[in-house]
């Protein structure tokens, strides 16, 4: 009979008479999803949930000063109605590389996130000897993008690159578009650093934005106070004063209200369940692979058993 010929019958007996290959394999894909479940680190996801914030300024009254006041309104970021822009600006910035380096910087996260190549007891990162085999990877991969070639030591300083990707990775931002609230998650192997984490990334949030828009605000009304003095025309200098007084009345938005951008909503607490390995989904995994995985060794076996009678015969 050859492999051609094998019906749904066939197989089937061809399965029965091998169920001991296909049990085995079966066996040892579950039994290795489970020692991957039990001795991989858990990852713990902790989520606070956000309410984006305007900035509280008279959208129509602004518009009608930058129709009067031409370029002017604009120059200090005054020119219409951006309530929905500075919502989606901030949740740009929760999502944003400098916010992320920020926090990095102010809490020091490279050490944590590169364990392995820190050094507690002198203070510094570990040197090492280049890896061969990433050595030969990087030329060849630098050969191809033509890049400059730079290998580093195995278990060197990481890169700020590097840094920030792996913090990415613990990271999540989602924004619920019914409710425009957003969740913020953080992952970590320990569930109460993850959930100090998630409270001090939107606390961190709300202070790089506002020191951002009091920046902007003490730059805008520099700039007004010098086009008043340099204006002649009673008109504009009733506009201007009155795009002074909602400069003013955001620069003091800013200072007194903490929750600048993102009002916490539900704060962020130490997760019970890991988030992940899911040892259910593993095992699973390995019991449907090793399924698969079974039915194509008996499939060689007996297409190597079909080929050796041919030839005998």
């Amino acid at each position: 009979m050859g492999v051609e010929e094998l019906g749904l019958y066939d197989f089937l007996q061809l399965v029965r008479t091998r169920r001991r290959t296909l049990g085995w394999t079966m066996a040892a894909t579950t039994i290795m999803g489970l020692l991957i479940g039990i001795f991989s680190r858990p990852m713990y996801l902790a989520e606070s949930v956000l309410a984006p914030l305007t900035a509280g300024t008279d959208g129509q009254s602004i518009e009608g000063l930058g129709s009067s006041l031409g370029g002017i309104a604009s120059l200090v970021g005054l020119g219409g109605k951006n309530g929905a822009t500075d919502i989606d600006q901030n949740i740009a910035v929760l999502r944003s590389r400098a916010l992320a380096e920020h926090f990095i910087n102010k809490y020091q996260l490279a050490t944590v996130l590169f364990a392995n190549r820190w050094d507690e007891g002198e203070g510094r990162w570990k040197k090492g000897l280049p890896n061969p085999i990433k050595v030969r990877l990087s030329r060849l991969l630098d050969s191809l993008s033509g890049d400059t070639s730079r290998v580093r030591p195995s278990d060197a300083a990481p890169t700020p690159d590097e840094i920030y990707r792996a913090f990415d990775k613990l990271r999540s931002v989602d924004r619920n578009e019914k409710t425009g609230l957003v969740t913020l998650g953080m992952k970590w192997h320990d569930p109460i650093v993850a959930a100090t984490w998630a409270s001090e990334y939107a606390t961190a949030a709300n202070n790089y934005i506002r020191a951002q828009k009091i920046s902007e605000a003490e730059r805008s009304l520099k700039y007004l106070e010098e086009q008043i003095r340099e204006t002649s025309l009673t008109e504009m200098h009733g506009a201007l004063y009155k795009l002074v007084e909602s400069e003013t009345k955001q620069s003091m938005l800013a200072n007194v209200r903490e929750e600048f951008a993102f009002r916490i909503i539900d704060p962020a607490t130490a997760p019970e369940l890991r988030f992940s390995p899911k040892r259910a989904v593993l095992l699973g995994i390995g019991l449907m692979g090793g399924f698969m995985l079974g039915l194509g060794i008996i499939l060689v076996q007996n297409y190597f058993s079909v080929m050796r009678i041919a030839r005998g015969g």
